[in-house]
This record gives C-alpha cells, sequence and structure tokens, in this order.
C-alpha cells in the first residue's frame, strides 16, 4: 500500500512548512542544531528526513555515517544533490519504517522530528524495541496543537488531505511512559513556540 506522503510534491511541502503562518521549517532547523550540538554523535540517523532541512548544521568533521531515511524517493534525490558535499557520509535509505522487515542502521543517534505523529506513540515505540539493539539515544519533537488543525493554515495546506488519514494526536506523557518500558529514558524535554498557538516538544530518549 502506497503511503500518502509519497503523493507530496516536496516544493508544495517546503513552502508550505516554511510560511509565515507555520513557521516550522525553520523552527525545525534551530531545533535540529540543538539536537546535534547536544549529543555526541558518529554516527546519525534521520527519520523523514525530506529534502534534507537540518542536516545543514551537522559538523561533518567529527560524523562517520548520516543515514537519511524517508518513504520517498524524489525527497531523497533532493536530500542528495543539496548535500553532494558529504559525499560517502550520507547514506540515503528510501524505505517505510513500519516495514517489520526493516532494520535501522547502528546508530549513535536518531533523530525523528513530527514521525511519530504519522504512526502512533506505540506502534513507534514498538518499532524501536525492535531495532533497540542498533539505537542509543533517540531525539524527537513532536507537535502540540492546543486543539487546533494538526495541519496549520496556508494556500498549501489542501494538499496535506492524504496525510489526515494517517495522523494521530500524541501524548508526551503517554509517549515517555511506553519508551520507559522498553529502557529508554528522558534525559531531555524542551518546548518551542509556534504560531497559531501551536508548540513543539522536544523530548530525548537515552538507553538505559
Amino acid at each position: 500500500m502506497e503511503n500518502p506522503w509519497e503523493k507530496i510534491d516536496l516544493e508544495v511541502y517546503e513552502k508550505h512548512m516554511s510560511h509565515d503562518n507555520v513557521y516550522q521549517l525553520q523552527k525545525l532547523n534551530e531545533i535540529m542544531k540543538e539536537q546535534f550540538q547536544d549529543n555526541k554523535h558518529e554516527y546519525i540517523g534521520v527519520l523523514g528526513v525530506a529534502g534534507g532541512n537540518g542536516l545543514n548544521n551537522i559538523d561533518i568533521s567529527n560524523v562517520r555515517k548520516v543515514f537519511a531515511i524517508d518513504v520517498n524517493k524524489e525527497y531523497l534525490n533532493v536530500c542528495r544533490e543539496r548535500y553532494d558535499y558529504m559525499g560517502e557520509i550520507l547514506e540515503t535509505i528510501c524505505r517505510d519504517i513500519n516495514d517489520k522487515e526493516f532494520s535501522f542502521p547502528k546508530t549513535d543517534l536518531i533523530v525523528c522530528n513530527l514521525i511519530i505523529e504519522y504512526i502512533g506513540e506505540e506502534q513507534f515505540v514498538a518499532i524501536v524495541e525492535r531495532n533497540k539493539e542498533n539505537i542509543k539515544l533517540i531525539s524527537c519533537v513532536i507537535q502540540d496543537n492546543e486543539k487546533n488543525s494538526f495541519v496549520s493554515d496556508s494556500e498549501y495546506s489542501s494538499h496535506f488531505i492524504p496525510i489526515t488519514s494517517i495522523n494521530h494526536d500524541i501524548n508526551d506523557n503517554k509517549l515517555k511512559n511506553l519508551f520507559s518500558k522498553i529502557g529508554f529514558n528522558c534525559i531531555k524535554t524542551k518546548n518551542y513556540n509556534l504560531p497559531n498557538n501551536k508548540s513543539f516538544i522536544r523530548m530525548d530518549f537515552k538507553k538505559g
């Protein structure tokens, strides 16, 4: 079955996400800079990398491998072009992480921003549990909508109708409890304000 994210054009996605009324592309770039700086990393995995927003914050002089993972092949092609200077350090992987045949590459750090919303807390943590031998630390960002629509308003909003069928509202406390049950402790929580009374919540989980 085709994933709805395979139907959304990258240019439309980035124009919507960077719109003044949304301002999420810019904010995620700022957050990813913190995620990479706060955690020592030689092997990084980025889930839902899209066109590579935020990879510019990686100091490749201290990194051996960056695994850019996404379900959309066209997104990964653009990501590869934009970060060609990374050479063999950057490896793109076109897979749906819901696929039970998929195994995470061995990493020091997994960054997964606005990904859990399209999988659900329980399913995502189950995926991590299946792969936890290859993961040391997960830094994720979830969105707090304050009872507003998950997709913020812009002239591009209608293009995102396909993904509403797989969207889940994520509860940060439930996520923390589920991670705790599989041996990952929450070591950092931080909130970031967005337009439209929304906010991002960053949560870092370290395997105990």
